[in-house]
């Protein structure tokens, strides 16, 4: 950022300034984007920033504003608005005015001296064009409804022409995916082309219809596999398989693909395939193929030397220690592409690159070429919730710490309801290969619906991210004092001031298809906490946390979600003498029991109290019917079980809550609305509550 206090500052720190005659600092150029919305047109100016560079300039050159012009049309154009009129009024640096309009048809150019001050576009979009109506003819093994998403959005209940948008290029991606997906499944002579294309310019409505003509579906019967040495004319191995798949250009190159791999891991990178037909024959509706798949290792190769370029802090040493490859090796491709991944998963680059110099035919060198990233990064956070209300706060990051890889993040947030601060400081491999050690520090007050929490403390341990199988496991030590203020609960609730050592053990497992929107796979994890006096506090509890959601596509445009939670929570002596009363359960809120506002849907003492559960049972059934491309509609039903007493374990009454809202898509995640109201509340429980958040609830 330039600081213009002082021509001197400036000079110093090298901010580029332009000067007029008498070294004054001349005003910036002004570019505006009108009529296309709020959000349109700020969107299109980024656009323009992207394509064309800074907008910051002296003045704004002939080049410059046809070429604005240009990807404000074009822009325009895959929005649906195939003939707009751009409209641009141009401030001269004499003080002249020039007007100039582009409808799609040759417009005179601007004169190649021209400099302006100001430029104001003004966007007449004209009609939007969408698809009124798409039929499909000779399809059979792909569904008119799935085959009518490869052109527009489905599944919408309420579709608009947003949704519908035509134009010739997304009618062109429709065709093509079309026929990618017949190929997929075996049709390999698939044709899909327009049959019939009818547009009505005076209501944009476009009807079409595609034909497609799928030819009989290609099997794979067998593949004979001939693998040669280097120079050899005779195989040195023959291998028929009998994969039994339909043929396609797809399953070729993976099975290609398959064959390299296998003899870049005998360090034969110079692998080459080949595929031919040895025959093909119709059998009844479909036709068997037998393929020739020859195989040239090329010559066995090791690694010469293993470098890195591009570093300034990071330490050779660590870098080195991430790839994993020693001069001498065999030279596996995917050895190789390995250690460039673990280098980018050190977290400090901007981007690896790998590349090879050849030694000789026998021997070759590894350079990775790598671009350091940012080593402070400082991040504003803002959010809002039913209960916390509104919140911000600030996450700092520092990457690459002593030139070791090492990263310290600092999350401090404030809410209505919470202070929280949270460090973590964590340290690559520190416990042997792809075993990262971590240490935390933490201090919470929240106020909970019916006492004031209070929690300080640190921990360090282990963590390891097994990729074969996506799952993380952590185990590590804590130390922590809680408290829970301003409470009316019995002392046999639990302890209201403790001190806890616990070792702690975490596994996760995710299948999931998007972090943000789940529309397919599942997720599980779970905590087990054992906490001892022999570990340095004075409480005695084991404690353990199991959450699992699944979710699963009903058709185009709908999805059953479905999340389990239960938790439990054991002591030798009793709660009096051994529970910290801030580790019972509180279920409640938009991510739980959302009848209830957050930790509400817990058990009650005699006088009202919301006291906690020492076990609990969450089931959650939600149905989601997207209304837009950005609007769906939920229906929810949350039930749960609650023991206040371990001794009624796994429950022993339970709250029940249905209800519905909208989730509004954006790219941090859902924005929700929802209301949920309880079927079979206590006295002293609301009827419903209305939660707001972001985020997927499970």
């Amino acid at each position: 950022m330039c600081v213009t206090m002082l021509g001197l500052i400036l000079a110093l720190t090298g901010c580029a300034t332009f000067r007029g005659k008498h070294g004054e600092k001349a005003p910036k150029a002004e570019l505006k984007i009108t009529g296309y919305g709020i959000l349109g047109n700020r969107n299109l100016k980024k656009l323009v920033a992207l394509l064309e560079g800074k907008l910051d300039r002296e003045y704004y050159d002939a080049n410059f504003i046809e070429d604005t012009a240009l990807i404000i049309t074009s822009q325009l154009n895959r929005d649906g608005f195939l003939h707009p009129r751009i409209t641009a009024r141009i401030t001269a640096d004499d003080g002249q005015i020039v007007t100039r309009t582009w409808t799609g048809v040759t417009t005179e150019p601007l004169p190649q001296s021209l400099r302006s001050r100001k430029v104001v576009f003004k966007i007449d979009r004209g009609l939007l064009y969408y698809y009124a109506a798409i039929d499909f003819v000779g399809l059979k093994s792909i569904r008119e409804k799935k085959a009518e998403a490869f052109f527009r959005a489905t599944g919408g209940l309420i579709p608009s022409k947003r949704s519908r948008v035509y134009t010739p290029d997304n009618l062109r991606r429709g065709e093509a995916s079309l026929r990618d997906a017949l190929q997929r499944q075996g049709y390999r002579e698939a044709r899909v082309k327009t049959a019939r294309l009818d547009i009505d310019d005076h209501s944009g409505r476009v009807a079409v219809a595609i034909q497609v003509d799928e030819g009989l579906k290609s099997i794979v019967r067998s593949v004979r596999v001939e693998t040669f040495a280097a120079e050899a004319k005779q195989p040195a191995s023959v291998q028929v398989v009998h994969p039994g798949v339909p043929y396609s250009d797809f399953w070729l190159q993976d099975f290609m693909q398959s064959l390299k791999v296998t003899n870049f891991h005998r360090g034969f990178p110079d692998t080459a395939v080949t595929v031919s037909t040895q025959r093909w024959e119709v059998v009844v509706t479909n036709i068997q193929v037998d393929l020739l798949a020859r195989v040239s290792t090329g010559p066995l190769v090791t690694i010469g030397k293993v470098s890195f370029a591009g570093e300034k802090r990071t330490r050779e040493s660590v870098m080195a220690a991430s790839v994993r490859l020693k001069p001498g090796d065999l030279l596996d491709r995917t050895a190789a592409e390995r250690g460039r991944v673990r280098l980018a998963r050190l977290g400090v680059f901007d981007s690896v690159d790998l590349h090879y110099e050849t030694v000789d035919e026998h021997a070759r060198d590894l350079i990775y070429q790598v671009n350091e990233g940012k080593e402070i990064t400082v991040s504003l956070l803002a959010g809002y919730g039913a209960y916390d209300l509104l919140q911000g706060g600030v996450e700092i990051e520092e990457n690459n710490i002593f030139g070791r890889a090492h990263h310290a993040d600092l999350r401090v947030v404030q809410s209505f309801k919470t202070s929280s601060a949270d460090l973590t400081y964590t340290i690559p491999e520190l416990a042997g290969r792809d075993v990262d050690g971590f240490f935390t520090g933490s201090g919470l007050r929240r106020q909970e619906i019916s006492f004031l929490r209070e929690e300080y403390g640190g921990s360090a341990g282990l963590h390891e991210y097994f990729t074969a199988i996506a799952s993380d496991a952590k185990v590590r030590y804590g130390y922590q004092l809680l408290n829970a203020v301003q409470t009316g609960f019995s002392p046999s609730e639990g302890l209201q001031s403790a001190r806890v050592g616990s070792v702690t053990w975490e596994l996760r497992h995710n299948r999931e298809d998007n972090p943000l929107y789940p529309r397919a796979g599942y997720r599980v994890s779970g905590n087990f906490e054992v906490a001892s006096d022999y570990l340095g506090g004075n409480a005695n509890y084991e404690r353990f946390e199991f959450i699992a959601a699944y979710h699963h596509a009903l058709g185009t445009g709908h999805w059953l979600h479905l999340g389990l939670s239960h938790g439990a929570v054991f002591t030798p002596g009793g709660p009096q003498f051994d529970l910290p009363f801030n580790k019972r359960f509180f279920p409640g809120g938009a991510d739980s029991e959302r009848g209830y506002q957050q930790g509400e849907a817990a058990p009650r003492d005699a006088l009202g109290n919301v006291v906690g559960a020492e076990s609990y049972v969450l089931a959650n059934v939600q149905f989601e019917q997207a209304l837009t491309e950005n609007f769906s509609l939920v229906v929810f039903s949350d039930s749960v079980g609650l023991a206040h007493s371990i001794r009624d374990y796994p429950a022993s009454q339970g709250l029940y809550s249905v209800g519905g809202g909208v989730y509004w898509k954006t790219p941090i995640g859902p924005v929700r609305l929802e209301y949920g109201h309880n079927l079979n509340r206590r006295p002293q429980d609301p009827a419903g509550t209305i939660q707001f958040s972001v985020g997927f609830p499970f």
